[in-house]
């Protein structure tokens, strides 16, 4: 009431002192004001009372999003936007707009240093990922979301954000000891917090996992809690009921399996037992037939027989003795391949460690930009040895993680974490080091390029990174900023710097098609071909 006295006191005075004009212009400002207020009421009030957002109801959001400031109430409609289109997702398009909200309400999470809000943000990223089935990032989404959610006592939202970890562990088939853990810590959570109905979803999960490896006693078990906690939080009967169902298969197998497994040593047992009188009745009878025998021939036969065994006993043991010396042969080819990855990465980082005492010494900006420049590219290949002396597999790259981890040094190394953002999308595949190192070169160089290039004010600055494949065979790696673009007359083909002939004589060694073009700022095309199953490294 006050509110509306003090808008008509507000016009009358601008009334007599601009003028009608101006006064009803004036006017029809407020009654947007009021329009917007009463329409962010409405969605406050929606979020206050934990209600999904309509089609309708999202429209409005969308619109009144650019007026808001950045507040915690900004967040939640962001956050209740991207559900929306998570949960209607029809087409890449509709989970792309789910992933900028989310990406845009964490920005405004870490603006306002709200650990509870950016690991809300972190775990929408996740569930929007797993929809995108970008499995490497569905994992890195989740334990920064876990990162963050405990220092906070976001319990449920925790317990979520571990449940992410098992999906994406079960998507990669992980080992059962690695899908097992996180979604017990979700389940302590959920009993933690009192969700009754998500301790019980974890522990049915945790019954299937343990039936898939034929552990019924702990499968039954689990299951046995999943419905304990099913009639604490008052599930229907009729939706218990396929539980206690699956419950009874478990119970019935595990039964039928003490069943087999008994049946077998009375099988066993009989066997022996046959095998015993086969061998006594056999012997009575080789015993009659022995009499028989001239005691000459029988003498000779044992003694050849005797000679014989012993030449083959010689021959399996110089058989067994050369697959030891075999064996540990590969063990040692092994390690020393391991040790020699180990070492070139050492060597590499005392090469850098080198050119980082020289910069001590050096005053001129164009030397000290190349030491960097140089350091830059050293660590690349080191990071990719340091990789594979890590690895179980001593010859190939996980590129999602080597891009990752080459991403975070660039940001390390220039210190622009806040100034200018990377967006990655990276398909989940391996290279061999023919093709890993000119790529992370090529990679290092573009990034590079863009961080003291593109960007002359250090502000607002994104460069969006892609590695994609469709069939394991043509791929495709695109670096794009949204920066100032090349120069006019920017020649790529005939160019002095050695960043560029860097690039295209490392493009060439793959047999790659290498591209540099403007498009609203600079975009680095790389193709190339290359068939696993073809490769011999």
């Amino acid at each position: 009431m006050l509110l509306k006295h003090y808008r008509i006191i507000l016009f009358l005075l601008v009334w007599f002192t601009f003028g009608e004009v101006n006064a009803l212009a004036f006017s029809k400002s407020t009654m947007e004001i009021g329009i917007v207020e009463k329409e962010l009421s409405n969605l406050r009030n929606d979020l206050a009372q934990e209600v999904v957002y309509n089609e309708l109801q999202v429209k409005k959001a969308e619109e009144l999003l650019s007026k808001l400031p950045e507040s915690t109430d900004k967040i939640k409609i962001l956050l209740k936007v991207s559900d929306w289109y998570e949960a209607s997702y029809n087409n890449p398009k509709t989970l792309q707009k789910a992933f900028q909200y989310a990406e845009e309400a964490l920005r405004i999470s870490q603006i306002l240093h709200s650990n509870i809000y950016s690991g809300k943000c972190y775990l929408q990223l996740s569930m929007v990922q797993e929809l995108r089935n970008n499995n490497s990032m569905i994992e890195v989404n989740a334990r920064k979301a876990i990162e963050v959610l405990t220092k906070t006592n976001q319990t449920d939202d925790l317990g979520e954000s571990w449940v992410m970890v098992w999906s994406a562990k079960m998507r990669t088939n992980a080992p059962i000891a690695e899908r097992l853990d996180p979604i017990f810590k979700a389940a302590s959570l959920f009993e933690k917090s009192g969700n009754n109905k998500r301790s019980g979803d974890c522990y049915r999960e945790i019954s299937e996992l343990y039936f898939s490896i034929s552990d019924f006693h702990n499968a039954l078990n689990s299951l046995k809690k999943a419905i304990f906690f099913y009639k604490k939080a008052n599930l229907k009967e009729s939706d218990i009921y396929p539980i206690s169902s699956r419950l009874n298969i478990i119970y019935e197998t595990e039964k039928k399996s003490m069943d087999i497994i008994k049946l077998k040593n009375k099988t066993l047992l009989q066997q022996s037992k046959l095998k015993n009188e086969v061998f006594l009745r056999n012997s009575m009878v080789i015993f009659v037939l022995l009499l028989l025998i001239i005691l000459g021939l029988l003498y000779k036969s044992f003694m050849f027989k005797k000679k014989t065994n012993k030449v083959l006993e010689i021959q399996q043991n110089e058989i067994n003795k050369k697959n030891n010396t075999l064996q540990k042969l590969v063990v040692e080819k092994e390690w020393l391949l391991r040790e020699i990855h180990h070492r070139v990465k050492n060597n590499l980082h005392m090469v850098v460690g080198l050119l980082a005492s020289q910069t001590e010494f050096l005053k001129n900006e164009e030397a000290l930009q190349a030491i960097n420049s140089s350091q830059n590219r050293i660590h690349a290949m080191s990071l990719i040895h340091q990789k594979l002396y890590q690895s179980e597999n001593l010859s190939i790259i996980d590129m999602p993680s080597y891009i990752f981890e080459l991403t975070e040094y660039l940001k390390d190394s220039f210190e622009i974490r806040k100034s200018i953002r990377f967006v990655l999308d990276v398909d989940s595949f391996n290279l061999p080091l023919s093709h890993s190192i000119p790529i992370g070169l090529i990679f290092n160089e573009a990034v590079t390029n863009a961080i003291k290039y593109a960007f002359p004010d250090h502000k607002n600055g994104i460069i969006d990174i892609s590695l994609k494949t469709e069939d394991h065979k043509n791929y495709i790696l695109i670096i794009q900023d949204n920066g100032i673009g090349l120069p006019a007359d920017f020649d790529p083909y005939n160019n002095p710097s050695l960043g560029i002939k860097l690039m295209h004589g490392l493009s060439a060694d793959i047999d790659g098609k290498f591209l540099i073009t403007n498009a609203n700022g600079t975009k680095i095309t790389l193709k190339f071909i290359f068939n696993e199953n073809s490769s011999h490294l």
